[in-house]
């Protein structure tokens, strides 16, 4: 059985090696991918983005009988992924990789009746033993090498990336993601049409900003890379919703509610938003000292 695990809310997980047929095809991916920065924490390339013979290797394990029971394909989020977190990188800043590298549900926007949301993840290339995929609620991990796969449930399964040692150890990984419907109310398939566009609309949102605020070197890059990195701060929400509270009630003492009724409750957002600003620029500067030099 491909699923190795369940749990009544983080969902179905498996964890375990891919049938041998589909070797020979991993190792033919990663000697056709090209890694442009191998400094960098992760790189992606997305299925729309392969040449032709990537993609179609590519196509030979998504539609592989193996992953069948899945459910079907969600193209456009699928995608050949390189990672390679830095040792010890809990104890810096990750911004953009704070998605990957926290402990992360991977869409926690929606959830949709009887719809079934699965992520794939097979290992293509590296030596690893020493990073380690950790589902959090469930005492469960893995270290993903060559062959290996891990699926979990897009929306439930809570997880994180661990780096034990003090080296670097690059992986090249498949991200695949599949959706099923596990009711006869979706045998017209446009009910699992529907719920596919919002997932895929989330997802190019998400890996634009993400991929901006990754390894950031401008100020646009820090503002998205922020973004992602500060709600995941021990606290981040009740600091946001007490600093609009304390905002609002100042701003109220200081005009008609009842005529700037509209203006009451945007001000304090505004407020906010220079405050993050701010932060960016500061970040910016700090982190980016060649831009002090070239000032003068």
């Amino acid at each position: 059985m491909i699923f190795t695990h369940q749990h009544p809310t983080e969902g179905k997980v498996g964890i375990g090696r891919i049938p041998s047929h589909i070797d020979p095809i991993l190792k033919n991916i990663s000697a056709h991918f090209f890694i442009p920065r191998p400094e960098a924490t992760t790189y992606h390339v997305y299925y729309q983005s392969l040449d032709a013979p990537l993609r179609t290797l590519f196509d030979q394990v998504q539609y592989d009988p193996f992953f069948r029971n899945l459910g079907t394909p969600v193209e456009s989020m699928n995608e050949i992924y390189y990672s390679n977190p830095k040792p010890q990188f809990e104890y810096g800043h990750l911004y953009g990789a704070a998605a990957n590298l926290i402990p992360h549900r991977d869409c926690i926007l929606f959830y949709f009746p009887y719809i079934e949301f699965y992520r794939t993840i097979i290992g293509v290339w590296g030596s690893n033993n020493d990073t380690i995929t950790r589902f959090t609620n469930m005492n469960l991990e893995h270290k993903m090498n060559p062959g290996d796969y891990m699926i979990f449930d897009f929306d439930r399964t809570m997880h994180q990336v661990v780096k034990t040692g003090d080296h670097y150890s690059p992986r090249i990984l498949l991200k695949l993601h599949y959706i099923a419907c596990n009711t006869s109310f979706c045998g017209s398939r446009q009910y699992m049409a529907f719920v596919s566009y919002f997932y895929q609309f989330y997802y190019v949102v998400a890996r634009y900003t993400e991929q901006m605020g990754t390894d950031p070197t401008t100020f646009v890059g820090f503002f998205y890379g922020l973004a992602w990195e500060l709600p995941f701060y021990p606290h981040f929400k009740e600091i946001l919703v007490s600093s609009y509270i304390v905002l609002f009630w100042i701003h109220r003492s200081q005009m008609n509610p009842i005529i700037h009724s509209i203006g009451l409750f945007c001000k304090p957002l505004y407020y906010l938003f220079f405050v993050y600003f701010a932060i960016t620029f500061y970040h910016w500067i700090k982190y980016r000292p060649s831009i002090c030099a070239d000032s003068f």
